[in-house]
C-alpha cells in the first residue's frame, strides 16, 4: 500500500490516471487488475467505465522521457518519428504521428469542497479549497503552495446550460448577491448551479468544479 500510495502502479486510461495494487494474469497477455485508484492527479471528471479497446499506456517515468513544450507550442500539432524498440515484439514498425499538446499538463486542478451560504439580505457566499498540481502533500497542516503566477478564479453562474453571469475572485471566495440574482434570473433563488475555475497564465481555465448550492 505504501508504493501504491507512493505513485507506483500507474496507467492512464483514455485520460484517466489509474492505480492498481493487483495484477493477475488471466490469460495470454492479459491481466486483471484490482484495488484501483481512480481519478489521479485531478483526473477525476474523466471517470468513466471506459469501453473495450480503450487505449491503455502503464506509467514508467524511466523509460518516458517528456518532451519540453513552450506555451508558443501549446495547441500546434506537431510530427512525430519513431523506430522500433530494441529487443521489442516481432512485427515493430518505425513510423510518424501528428500529436497538438493542449496544455493538458498546465490545467489547475479543480477547487474542492464547493459551499455555499446565504445571510439574511439572500446574498450568497460561495468558497471553495483550491488544490495544486506540484507539491500537494500536506505535510505542515498548512495550506498547499500556489503553484500559478497569481491566485485568481472564475464562478459561472448558470441557469440550466446558459452562462448568465461570471463572477471574479482573486482568493478562494466570491459573493453572489440578491441583487444579482435578481438580474439574472427575476428573483433571488433558492439554488444556483454554479462552476469554479482556477485560471492558469499559460492555459487559462483549469478544470472546473460544479455544484448546485
Amino acid at each position: 500500500d505504501s508504493r501504491i500510495l507512493d505513485g507506483a502502479n500507474g496507467a492512464v486510461i483514455d485520460g484517466e490516471v489509474i492505480q492498481f495494487a493487483n495484477a493477475t494474469l488471466i490469460g495470454p497477455g492479459q491481466y486483471r487488475l484490482s484495488r484501483l485508484l481512480r481519478g489521479r492527479l485531478g483526473t477525476e471528471h474523466l471517470i468513466v467505465s471506459h469501453p473495450v479497446g480503450s487505449r491503455f499506456v502503464m506509467l514508467d517515468p524511466g523509460r518516458q522521457v517528456r518532451p519540453a513544450f513552450s506555451g508558443a507550442n501549446i495547441g500546434q500539432t506537431i510530427g512525430w518519428r519513431y523506430a522500433p524498440v530494441p529487443q521489442g515484439p516481432a512485427g515493430d514498425q518505425s513510423g510518424a504521428i501528428a500529436f497538438a499538446n493542449a496544455g493538458e499538463g498546465l490545467k489547475p486542478w479543480s477547487p474542492v469542497h464547493l459551499r455555499g451560504t446565504r445571510n439574511v439580505a439572500g446574498d450568497l457566499a460561495i468558497s471553495w479549497v483550491r488544490r495544486t498540481r506540484l507539491s500537494g502533500w500536506w505535510r505542515d497542516l498548512t495550506d498547499v503552495p500556489l503553484e500559478e503566477e497569481s491566485e485568481r478564479y472564475e464562478i459561472d453562474i448558470l441557469n440550466g446550460a446558459i452562462v448568465v453571469r461570471t463572477l471574479a475572485a482573486t482568493a478562494p471566495a466570491a459573493t453572489y448577491t440578491a441583487a444579482q440574482q435578481v438580474a439574472d434570473f427575476g428573483a433571488a433563488q433558492p439554488s444556483v448551479s454554479v462552476r469554479v475555475f482556477q485560471l492558469s497564465a499559460a492555459i487559462g481555465r483549469g478544470t472546473p468544479a460544479a455544484a448546485t448550492i
